[in-house]
Order: C-alpha cells, then structure tokens, then sequence
C-alpha cells in the first residue's frame, strides 16, 4: 500500500484565519481507488491551535483501518479523538469524509 505523498493544497482553504499550516495529500489505494487528506493546525477557542486532518475518498466512507493508518502517519503516537458534534454544529462539507483531532494535552488522558 502506498504511503501519502504531499499535493496541492486548494486556495479557499488558505483564507481561513483561524487554521494554518494547510497542507494536503493523496493515496492511491489500487483499482483507481484514492483517498484524500487535508490537515492542518485549527484554532480553538478553549484548547488553543490543534492539529486537525480530514480523510476522505471520493464515493465511499474510509475503512477503519485506512484512518487508522492515517492517523499513526499524521500524529504519530499521540492521543487523537473523532468528534460527533450536536446536530447544531454538524456541517457536512463532503459525504465520505471523518475528522481526527489532537486531543489537548490539557486533558491529561496519560
């Protein structure tokens, strides 16, 4: 399996002050198949700057195993979170997309 290799990053995501260091990646999966990963650092406003990725592919929900294998490649070993926010806060931007989060240090989770 291919690891990520770094790509372009679309422009309308560098206009938001409240993230920064925006990079994205791509990862052909075989049979045409990819998945796409965008991370960045977010500004939050009770925990400070987190460092955020969003892991998608373009007709289907990423498998367990793929964000897994994108979490330990984007953080390393460091406690991460998937977030399911109230129905208030959802946005849905794309369909087939999951969110892993830094969780904040702060926590004290060792």
């Amino acid at each position: 399996m291919q690891k990520f290799k770094e790509t372009t990053v679309p422009s309308f995501l560098k206009e938001n002050p409240h993230s920064r260091n925006f990079k994205a990646y791509y990862r052909a999966i075989g049979g045409g198949r990819h998945l796409v990963a965008l991370v960045c650092e977010d500004e939050t406003p009770r925990w400070g700057w987190l460092k955020h990725a969003s892991i998608s592919a373009p007709d289907r929900n990423p498998t367990w195993e793929e964000i897994h294998e994108a979490k330990d490649y984007f953080f390393g070993d460091i406690d991460c979170m998937m977030v399911l926010p109230k129905n208030e806060d959802y946005v849905n931007v794309h369909q087939y997309t999951f969110h892993i989060w830094q969780t904040p240090e702060r926590w004290g989770l060792r």
